[in-house]
């Protein structure tokens, strides 16, 4: 793979969109990114490269301009901003950032760590007008009360879009990549960007009170590059090969965003190894980062400090990290006796340090000898600093970069000597003994890094006007550097000075200045919040020291009481609660509502007893407070012994108040931690059924009750606890439907007084192109705003028919999309579509795929499947155009019922009764797919939430048509003859004997040319019968739990099909 990597050239005349197409024709197999999918039951590493990268973007540039209306137009300037903010996979985010910028979109990266004013603050800058949002629930929340923000303070209307799914831009599943990418696909228009032109925005953390946007070049990106080189700007030609050899070594990322790390891919042949793409994301935990490092054999890993802090108590993961080529760490310093820990064991710890507003500047790729120094590093020497020693702390500067030539900067705050140039406001002091050395110690406007990566700026939280507009207090400052969470040390006003130690006045002061903390919290990033636990008063023996401007030194004064402050921090570890009563007796209801209160509390969020926590916006710190104070509230309890503690991922394994609260009460009553389960597969499965069975009830319109598969799926729906409610959609008929639904349940052998259920609403009607009729309005306005799904199931079947008579199912299929965007419910209801298996009839691809069909010669030729495929076209347009997310199920051949029930006007009942006539059965070497009618119903049901656009419904073990043709001898006393002979003796029997009982004996001979096409193809074992291309089902089958224990049709079914077939005289 070394050998077949080519370097790109680095001379400024490819923009980093144009250094892919580039890679995409000289590096099309080597991989970018790998991931790890378990997939029936067998993990595997999938590699996404270049071919299939690079597509993807182009496809995801043009759903984009779809999905906005934003038009794609190299010649428009400015660039088009379009927002993003998510929690999506890597993959997925990386691939339509990069899609964008080929587009000639500006990206614009907006963390959800921001409050909804510092959202609408960012939105407005940059005059963004197109909100692009990850599904999960508090991203939402967060992006409605933005945008709500933005309306109410500035008048401006934001248009929201969902995310396109991986499926969309890969048209694939993300566990079924092809070996390798399209060879061919519709590339995005032509466009010249230069090296300078801006190619995404992303923010600062916020030094002032509110972040900064910063617009990256292609030139900043390949800075990362240059690092290793001569100036990019005055070079000719210069390939990117690094002194450090990272040609096909995988280095984990999980949890970091893709584009932080760009160029190490860009230039080198790295392979990133990242989280699998899924909806919802996969959290980035320590154990969940750790997994997918191991399981991708990544050589090196990027690392925030906090996870390799819990990393290090773990000595198995401690000797994983120590055979690694490096580990890496940045955006916050590590705890010194963690990283001298891991020094001193072996493991090559490196400390990355940079800004977003100029990019990386510490050396760490050059390839040089490993220098044990964990918290220091050198500085680049292609960036000019200029070191600003400060007169008031003699021992540390604060860098400076200067814009030159060779060194450009996103984001300049001051000039030096007639350049731009950006002060970082970073405090370093050199190593005393080695030249060359720095160690980061602190944050000129005091910004405080945590050990999560977080940052923390203090000055809008305590040191303007909110804390110090409390009558009671003068000054304030805000701890935590390189810890998990901010505490802060409060001077009260002279009059209001006591002893600290006095617990009943530093209760009574906590309480008075609590409301106000309450409104910074409310101010502030959600990684910024405190918690009472975390106040710290001012010692009146030991005063806060002011400068001359009268503000607290800060330095000085948090080294004086550094002692109080890592105390502070362990009681507060070992015992934090908030104040929440102990249960005095742990039963299920007293443990929930104290699981309940404590999570409420610490959220700030109220959530039910199903809603995972994560959706709906906890984080790691959130989670390890929620932990702690679980733990003092055990061992207050004397419930779990002192010295042990909960697993350190008991928030993440059960992130339900009911699963939190059992497991608590479990702890609680076996009085050890070591009873907490570990969450298995078995777990998995119990709890995806509890978290279904709390979703709200769910309300369907369902078309077509009262034929075969219309009967079925009504069955099915009445026997489903989360359905409440069913309207049965109906033709009018001179007969009742109800009337009409009891006979064909009868018929079918289910019961017949499912027609009666309270759940069945049956509603008669027309579909038209703008919703549906049935001649009473407020019928209509009741379906509208109850209905949570609909299943359009009715449909004419007629193989000989045009695509023209068809125009009225077609029509009905836009009336519904219109109908199901008219409805007033906060999420638009979920439309299934039994499509058809006949829109493949020529796709001559080895394995048809559950993908959309863009070719309409695939399709053509025959009426009804050029109606299913046109039914689709118009339900993908709704998706990329609308807020519908409609899910098509192209449903393959449908055999007999629980009672063997079979439509007689089928084709396969066709060539049962034509045999019988003849005296004669065709053998056949083929399989067939065919699903029982019940399995086929409960496999839609199942579908009816699919996060996937297109699903394929067949069974996954096929039935070799041989069993058809032994038992249909045996039972019906035939000969088994070859298909030709059979097929020759139905031709000549129709076209010589034309009576009308001769024809309603002989079925099969309305069938002349379908039968006939199928001498024409392959028949073998483990190939369709009847023509049909193999067809895969791997999406439904992940999807529909029915589908995956559905049985193998045997010799019992066909006997229980003729058996039918001959209590209704058919046969």
């Amino acid at each position: 793979m070394k050998k077949a990597y080519k370097a790109p050239v680095l001379d400024g005349s490819l923009s980093i969109p144009q250094i892919y197409d580039w890679h995409r024709k000289h590096n099309t197999n080597h991989p970018i990114m790998l991931y790890y999918v378990v997939d029936g039951g067998a993990g595997k590493n999938i590699a996404l490269t270049y071919g299939h990268v690079v597509p993807a973007a182009h496809e995801a540039g043009r759903y984009i301009s779809r999905l906005t209306g934003v038009p794609i137009d190299p010649s428009v300037t400015p660039k088009p901003v379009i927002a993003i903010m998510a929690t999506s996979d890597s993959v997925k985010l990386f691939t339509i950032v990069l899609g964008m910028m080929r587009a000639g979109f500006l990206a614009y990266l907006i963390s959800p760590r921001n409050s909804p004013v510092a959202i609408a603050h960012l939105l407005s800058v940059k005059q963004a007008r197109h909100f692009i949002l990850s599904s999960e629930p508090h991203i939402q929340q967060l992006a409605r009360e933005a945008t709500e923000e933005l309306k109410n303070s500035k008048g401006i209307e934001m248009g929201v879009f969902p995310m396109p799914h991986f499926e969309d831009l890969y048209h694939c599943a993300p566990e079924v990549v092809p070996a390798e990418g399209p060879s061919t696909f519709d590339p995005l228009p032509e466009r010249v960007d230069s090296l300078d032109d801006a190619m995404f925005i992303v923010h600062s953390s916020g030094s002032t009170a509110f972040p900064k946007p910063v617009a990256w070049s292609s030139y900043m990106q390949l800075q990362w590059v240059e690092f290793k080189f001569s100036c990019l700007r005055e070079v000719t030609s210069r390939a990117a090969i690094s002194p450090f050899d990272w040609c096909a070594e995988v280095l984990s990322i999980h949890g970091w965003p893709m584009y932080h790390i760009a160029a190490l891919y860009i230039a080198t042949g790295a392979i990133l190894a990242v989280f699998p793409p899924a909806i919802p994301a996969v959290i980035a935990t320590p154990k969940s980062t750790y997994q997918g490092m191991v399981d991708t054999g990544a050589t090196s890993v990027f690392a925030v400090p906090s996870n390799l802090e819990t990393w290090t108590k773990d000595p198995v993961k401690v000797d994983h990290l120590r055979r690694m080529k490096a580990v890496y760490y940045a955006a916050a310093p590590i705890q010194k006796d963690v990283g001298d820990h891991l020094v001193h064991v072996g493991v090559r710890l490196y400390n990355e340090y940079g800004l977003s507003e100029v990019s990386v500047i510490s050396d760490y790729l050059s390839g040089k000898p490993y220098i044990p120094f964990f918290q220091c590093f050198c500085l680049n020497l292609h960036v000019i600093f200029h070191h600003r020693w400060l007169q008031s702390e003699e021992w540390k500067i604060q860098n400076c970069l200067q814009k030159i030539p060779s060194y450009d900067i996103a984001l300049s705050n001051m000039t030096y000597e007639g350049c731009d140039a950006y002060a970082t406001k970073d405090l370093f002091e050199p190593h005393p003994t080695r030249e060359g050395l720095w160690r980061l110690v602190g944050r000129l406007d005091d910004q405080i890094m945590l050990s999560t990566g977080e940052k923390t700026n203090p000055g809008p939280l305590g040191k303007q006007t909110i804390l110090r507009g409390h009558p009671m207090v003068k000054d304030s400052l805000i701890f935590g550097r390189g810890h998990f969470q901010n505490g802060i040390l409060v001077a009260p006003k002279d009059e209001y000075r006591f002893d600290p130690q006095d617990t009943e006045k530093f209760n009574a002061f906590r309480e008075a200045i609590w409301p106000t903390v309450e409104k910074m919290n409310a101010y502030a990033p959600s990684h910024s919040r405190l918690v009472k636990e975390m106040i710290l008063v001012e010692d009146p023996k030991r005063p806060f020291q002011f400068n001359t401007k009268g503000a607290p030194r800060r330095s000085v004064v948090l080294a004086e009481y550094d002692t109080d402050i890592e105390a502070l921090y362990a009681t507060v570890e070992a015992s934090s609660v908030p104040d929440i009563n102990i249960p005095a007796e742990w039963t299920p209801e007293s443990t929930y509502d104290f699981v309940k209160q404590l999570v409420h509390s610490v959220m700030r969020l109220k959530v039910n007893a199903e809603q995972d926590f994560f959706q709906y916006g906890c984080d790691s710190l959130q989670a390890t407070w929620i932990r702690n104070a679980l733990m003092k509230a055990l061992h207050s309890a004397k419930l779990l012994p002192q010295d042990a503690e909960l697993p350190s991922n008991i928030i993440y394994d059960h992130p339900t108040l009911d699963s939190l609260a059992k497991t608590v009460l479990q702890v609680a009553s076996l009085r050890s931690s070591e009873t907490v389960k570990v969450f298995g597969e078995k777990d998995l499965l119990e709890y995806v059924e509890r978290y279904t069975a709390a979703l709200p009830k769910e309300v369907v319109l369902l078309t077509g009750s009262t034929g075969s598969l219309g009967t079925a799926l009504l069955a099915r729906l009445v026997a489903t606890d989360s359905v409440s409610k069913i309207y049965a959609f109906n033709r009018p008929s001179s007969k009742r439907t109800i009337d009409r639904q009891r006979e064909s349940l009868k018929l079918r052998g289910y019961d017949e007084n499912i027609a009666t259920s309270p759940k069945v609403v049956f509603v008669d009607g027309t579909l038209t192109t703008d919703g549906i009729n049935v001649g009473d309005k407020s019928l209509e306005d009741e379906i509208r705003s109850s209905i949570t799904h609909i299943i359009h199931n009715a449909w004419r079947v007629d193989w000989k028919l045009s695509l023209n008579t068809f125009q009225d199912c077609v029509e009905g299929v836009l009336g519904l999309t219109k109908f199901a965007l008219s409805s007033p419910r906060q999420v638009i209801p979920r439309l299934l579509f039994a499509s058809s298996i006949a829109v493949l009839r020529n796709d001559h691809t080895d394995v048809a795929l559950e993908l959309p069909i863009v070719d309409p010669k695939v399709p053509l030729g025959q009426g009804y499947a050029e109606s299913k495929w046109a039914s689709e076209s118009i339900l993908y347009a709704a998706q990329e155009r609308t807020h519908l997310r409609p899910i098509i199920v192209r449903i393959g051949q449908i055999s007999g019922g629980v009672n063997g029930a079979w439509n007689q006007s089928d084709w396969v009942p066709a060539i049962v009764k034509s045999s019988v006539t003849l005296g004669c059965f065709p053998m056949l070497k083929g399989i067939c797919s065919w699903l029982g009618v019940e399995d086929m119903a409960g496999a839609l049901v199942d579908a009816r939430n699919s996060e996937h656009s297109t699903l394929h419904l067949l069974h996954h073990r096929p039935m070799p048509w041989d069993v058809l043709a032994q038992v249909c001898a045996k039972e019906l006393s035939l000969t088994l003859v070859p298909y030709s002979q059979w097929f020759a003796k139905l031709k000549a029997s129709v076209e010589h004997e034309v009576d009308a009982a001769r024809r309603k004996a002989l079925p099969a001979g309305m069938l002349l040319e379908f039968l006939e096409a199928n001498l024409h193809s392959t028949d073998a074992e483990g190939v369709e019968t009847f023509g049909f291309t193999r067809i895969s089902v791997d999406k439904m089958l992940e999807v529909s739990h029915t589908l995956r224990e559905a049985k193998p049709i045997g010799a019992e079914d066909v006997r229980l099909w003729l058996s039918f077939w001959k209590s209704t005289g058919f046969l």
